[in-house]
């Protein structure tokens, strides 16, 4: 059973030494394509040289149990640091990442015929390494997209039977914002229909996202009384339905209810999400891909008059119809004119 064991550690130690070799041409890769962080590339480079030759020494070595300890700080390197830009789904970064986890499996294998005194030594050298990496290693910065076309300059003030102006935020709603652009139309149906048209665009779809309407429209002095969640059909898309967050809010002014329906949504890199944290999500998987993404959330707001005595959160309630109908105006144009086209080898 020994002799079983000693083999199957041996094994172990060869086939995580041919992993590190492995690591070793990829981390070079890396290092000679890497730009922003030059001098991390290249350390995975010596990572993987050290702890190649440590255990390939270690199957020879009267001192192996201590070579494969020290070992462990190069394999939680590796594992790390090849592993930082899976998360984009390119193919080199998924295969980095494979290689890493194949690596720290054959560690693990050989560490398990190690004395239980050494293991220890090894679990706390390797929390201590990977404790160290993140307190100086940083995610590579994202990529910024700008939007296709300058919302405020270009964005039509007249949309079906809607007219409207773009009416400028103050100051400190604008930096609390933190779009780089934003576009706030107040409009007006032929009707008498009161509207606005909320849409902010973030070229880093990593930027924070402070302005969601259940946050900024409580503080406002609204309250939220009534939400769900929808799918609107685009008829200007074909087989394409917006996720939104349907919202209806309220507030007393001067002893007067005011109310308003909202429809609100956000797109990460033309993808569409009515969620926060999906986004949040989207955000950080897109901006760190070669192309990069963007962040832009659109709300558009019918303010509800007297006649509005049906349940507005009711889809057949003339003011829904009338909200999803603005919105079938607001997204095809969108679509078309504004969003950056990601398809592209460089993107935006």
């Amino acid at each position: 059973m020994a002799a079983s064991q000693d083999n199957l550690s041996r094994r172990a130690l060869w086939a995580g030494a041919g992993l590190f070799a492995l690591a070793l041409v990829l981390a070079l890769q890396q290092a000679l394509a890497e730009k922003a962080q030059p001098a991390f590339a290249w350390v995975g480079v010596g990572a993987a040289a050290v702890g190649m030759g440590l255990l390939a020494a270690s199957t020879r070595s009267a001192a192996a149990p201590w070579l494969v300890a020290v070992a462990v700080l190069p394999t939680v390197y590796l594992l790390f640091y090849m592993g930082g830009l899976a998360i984009t789904g390119d193919v080199l970064p998924v295969i980095r990442l494979a290689a890493g986890l194949a690596l720290a499996g054959a560690y693990l294998a050989a560490a398990r015929a190690l004395p239980q005194r050494v293991q220890y030594t090894s679990c706390v050298a390797a929390l201590g390494g990977a404790a160290l990496f993140f307190q100086f290693w940083e995610p590579p910065a994202s990529k910024p997209v700008p939007i296709a076309r300058p919302l405020v300059a270009t964005f039509p003030r007249t949309l079906g039977p809607w007219t409207g102006e773009h009416v400028p935020l103050d100051e400190i709603t604008r930096k609390a914002l933190g779009a780089d652009e934003y576009l706030n139309l107040q409009m007006q149906s032929a009707d008498g229909r009161i509207a606005t048209v909320f849409i902010t665009y973030s070229a880093n779809a990593m930027s924070n996202i402070p302005h969601v309407p259940w946050v900024c429209m409580t503080q406002s002095g609204f309250e939220m009384v009534g939400n769900r969640e929808d799918e609107i059909g685009i008829a200007a898309l074909p087989a394409r339905e917006v996720p939104v967050n349907v919202l209806l809010f309220e507030k007393q002014v001067e002893g007067r209810r005011v109310r308003a329906l909202m429809f609100q949504y956000f797109n990460v890199g033309r993808t569409y999400t009515r969620s926060r944290q999906v986004a949040r999500a989207l955000a950080t998987t897109g901006s760190l891909s070669r192309r990069g993404s963007y962040l832009s959330q659109t709300q558009v707001a019918i303010t509800l008059g007297p006649h509005d005595a049906a349940d507005p959160m009711a889809k057949d309630s003339a003011a829904y119809q009338v909200g999803a109908a603005l919105l079938n105006l607001v997204v095809p144009l969108l679509e078309k004119d504004y969003y950056p086209d990601l398809t592209g080898a460089e993107g935006g």
